[in-house]
């Protein structure tokens, strides 16, 4: 006799479906620049002399709740992809940086907007990113921030499709 086993929603879902989709944008393909393309825990693990650029890091920046009642939640997740390039310019010199990020951020750009990520209701939107960081070791993160939102039903759980009001 088989057991059936439950596998509860992942909150977090859309992460892995945003690094393929990169992935697939910026490592392959003409337009490929990407060294790598990996997640908050890609750059954590190692410091920040050793990493390798250019890259691409998505970030799970928290959610909002949009509309909620005692059956229904529509939540938009904050997704935030984080180019990381380098330069031999002196420190926090911004032009060399700007220079090589922009195209990055475009690519980044054209690869997420509109995309559906795993467990998401709606299509990631550009949103207001947080400001780029120049650090003394002669790297500059460029931020590019989306929103997509997913719907929840206390009976049926995650309900993917076109989102509407409650």
């Amino acid at each position: 006799m088989s057991v059936a086993t439950f596998h509860a929603p992942n909150f977090h879902a859309a992460e892995a479906s945003i690094v393929q989709r990169l992935a697939a944008s910026i490592q392959a393909g003409p337009n490929r620049w990407a060294r790598l393309v990996g997640t908050r825990k890609t750059l954590a693990d190692v410091s920040e002399e050793m990493q390798v650029v250019p890259a691409a890091y998505v970030v799970y920046d928290g959610y909002v709740v949009l509309d909620a009642n005692e059956f229904e939640a529509a939540i938009a997740h904050r997704w935030v992809v984080v180019i990381a390039v380098s330069s031999a310019a002196q420190p926090r010199q911004a032009a060399p940086l700007n220079e090589e990020a922009g195209p990055y951020i475009w690519d980044v750009l054209h690869a997420l907007h509109g995309f559906v990520p795993e467990g998401a209701a709606t299509a990631l939107i550009p949103a207001t990113p947080p400001r780029p960081y120049y650090s003394e070791a002669k790297f500059a993160y460029y931020p590019a921030a989306f929103t997509c939102t997913v719907k929840h039903n206390i009976r049926r759980g995650v309900m993917p499709g076109k989102p509407g009001k409650l």
